[in-house]
């Protein structure tokens, strides 16, 4: 009778030992896909970003592509990238430059009186560390930017149309 007994008692810890080893896989299998899916979301969080800003500004300078309408000015110091055109014989402007953080794009009639701060009237598209912008040429500019997670990306923009 003892040895029947022993025998069910190694059974139940048997079967309790290999629920327990397949518990723990589950778990560790559960653990470690979570880290991977969070790794995956971190990453597209950062590319979305960067490659929001980019295609942002590639976009617009490529919607405001028209002979002598792109040019580098200066909006209360700082530098901005101004894409000009003429609506019903007025000339208006849109301006994209970074401000406290954030890229900025202000569109105004040019010459138009801003009351207060001019650079805080813009509309913040998204943030950023920092952004650079610089004329290589009358058609070519340079735009350096640098991500809220610290990612620092650069392009080459070039007008198409003739100055």
């Amino acid at each position: 009778m003892n040895k029947t007994q022993d025998r069910h008692i190694i059974d139940v810890l048997f079967v309790l030992a290999l629920f327990g080893i397949f518990a723990f896989s589950a778990l560790m299998l559960v653990m470690i896909g979570a880290n991977v899916y969070q790794n995956t979301v971190d990453d597209m969080s950062s590319n979305f970003d960067s490659r929001t800003a980019t295609a942002y500004i590639t976009e617009k300078l490529r919607q405001g592509d028209a002979a002598g309408s792109v040019s580098l000015e200066q909006l209360e110091d700082t530098d901005a990238l101004v894409l000009s055109q003429d609506i019903e014989g007025q000339e208006y402007c849109t301006y994209l430059y970074f401000h406290q953080g954030n890229l900025m794009e202000l569109f105004t009639r040019r010459g138009a009186d801003l009351v207060g701060d001019t650079l805080g009237a813009g509309q913040a598209i998204m943030p950023l560390k920092d952004m650079e912008i610089k004329a290589l040429s009358d058609s070519l500019f340079s735009v350096r930017l640098t991500t809220a997670e610290g990612e620092a990306k650069s392009l080459l923009l070039n007008v198409h149309s003739k100055q």
